[in-house]
């Protein structure tokens, strides 16, 4: 007996999200519908009449770009190897990740430039299709949505990492619909706003590696005597002629030392093995690794780690002020210690002669050097240096009334760049801007909503009606 055609009437009531169930109020000439019943989700595949040695476009997860929400590239197979046991899809429709962590992530993508108009992926992707009666940007961008992403992922099932959203979570799931040309005037202002946050973000991330460069600019001129010049100046009968070589000319006053006469290196001790044995931790004494090194913005400051009485009585404990140099796997970071604090034999210690050197001075100094001594570490699996190569590098030193003049205006230039690395740091979360973005559009709040525009329940019974 043949299924009795619904009235459109009992197609709305199917369709339409009852008022007590609508999420948040929407223009008046918007309607909440559900997903299953105004888009074709995981479409039949037609029958296809392509040669088996005829080129497809074809698209794995791996080459969806999360952050753009974009294709980076389409591969092309032989229709023989795609047309069986992947995920078909046409031009125009949207690709939704279902499985984690892709899903969360956002790969959401539209199939756009597909060889013959359609291809084949990623058995993961849910294929979402308006069928030309809905912008396929406007719902792309619902999908991309972290609001929508983080209600898919409370229904997600499965085994932990092999959990996917349910296919009737998307069909139950509901959506507000404008009228079709409010859906491309909304697209179009988000893809136009998210371009230019991303375009921004670009300038940021430029600026901050700048501070990197302008950093390592001062450092150079600093250990060349040109930021102390005008003291030299106004100090020359405290001046004598360089005495010895080195790797570039040095102004007068100035002298190459190795490190090795200017204070006593060590390296940290960490004789016990397995050096993870649980033995090893959770006592009084603060330690610190290659890893806290290179976090640390020129002091070590904080540790996460501490060593108990059997820990620290097969390590050493070295003093405040202790420059922390890096031998293997990071090579030479540097960090100055502001406590007292033990570290594993990947780690040199510097005690400085204060009467020649300050811990400050040599720290920055290994900084412009850096580069160099990563050259001497081997192309092993860990890259490392050893105490001896420390020891012959030769340092620049200027007399000690100059050294104090140049720390000052190190320090004076240092600060002045970090106040501006901070002030950028702390500009709004590029991500939490785009998702305003998508809210606002998704509640008619982007200023783009006609009020006289034919209600978008004519747009859904086109819909119902061509289902």
């Amino acid at each position: 007996m043949a299924k009795k055609k619904q009235t459109m009437e009992e197609l709305l009531a199917e369709a339409v999200v009852p008022e007590e169930e609508q999420p948040y109020e929407v223009p008046e000439n918007w309607v909440w519908v559900k997903m299953g019943k105004a888009l074709k989700i995981n479409p039949k595949k037609p029958k296809l009449e392509l040669p088996d040695e005829e080129l497809s476009s074809f698209l794995p997860m791996g080459q969806v770009d999360p952050n753009l929400g974009i294709v980076k590239e389409l591969e092309l197979k032989p229709f023989l190897k795609v047309k069986k046991g992947y995920t078909y899809f046409e031009e125009n429709d949207v690709l939704f990740a279902k499985i984690t962590p892709c899903m969360e992530n956002g790969n959401t993508v539209i199939a756009r430039n597909l060889k013959h108009k359609f291809g084949f992926g990623s058995t993961e992707f849910y294929v979402v299709r308006t069928s030309g009666h809905l912008d396929e940007k406007y719902v792309y961008y619902t999908f991309r949505s972290e609001v929508f992403r983080k209600k898919a992922k409370a229904y997600m099932t499965g085994a932990v990492g092999q959990q996917r959203v349910p296919k009737t979570y998307l069909e139950n799931s509901s959506f507000p619909l404008p009228p079709l040309n409010e859906q491309k005037r909304i697209a179009d202002k988000v893809e136009r706003l998210l371009n230019k946050i991303d375009e921004a973000k670009q300038l940021i991330d430029e600026a901050k590696e700048s501070f990197e460069l302008r950093r390592a600019a001062i450092l150079d001129k600093a250990f060349r005597g040109e930021l102390t010049r005008e003291w030299r100046e106004q100090n020359t009968s405290q001046q004598m002629p360089s005495k010895n070589t080195g790797p570039y000319e040095l102004p007068n006053g100035w002298n190459w030392v190795k490190l090795d006469d200017l204070g006593k290196l060590e390296r940290g001790k960490s004789k016990h093995r397995p050096r993870n044995d649980p033995k090893l931790f959770g006592g009084d004494y603060p330690f610190i690794q290659t890893g806290d090194i290179a976090k640390s913005d020129d002091y070590v400051r904080r540790y996460s780690q501490t060593l108990s009485e059997f820990g620290y009585e097969q390590s050493r404990l070295f003093s405040k002020g202790t420059v922390c140099i890096t031998i293997a796997a990071n090579i030479a970071d540097t960090a100055i210690l502001d406590f007292p604090c033990c570290f594993p034999d990947s780690v040199v210690g510097f005690t400085p002669n204060e009467h020649i050197v300050s811990s400050e001075y040599i720290h920055f100094f290994i900084n412009t050097v850096k580069n160099e001594l990563e050259h001497y570490a081997p192309a092993t699996a860990q890259k490392n240096i050893n105490l001896k190569i420390l020891k012959e590098i030769l340092v620049p030193v200027p007399i000690k009334e100059e050294q104090d003049c140049l720390m000052l205006r190190i320090d004076k230039l240092l600060n002045k760049e970090r106040g501006a690395k901070s002030v950028l740091s702390r500009q709004i979360n590029i991500e939490t801007v785009k998702q305003s973005i998508l809210s606002k559009a998704f509640k008619g709040e982007l200023g783009t909503n006609d009020p006289l525009e034919e209600n978008a329940i004519e747009l859904l019974k086109e819909v119902l009606e061509t289902k």
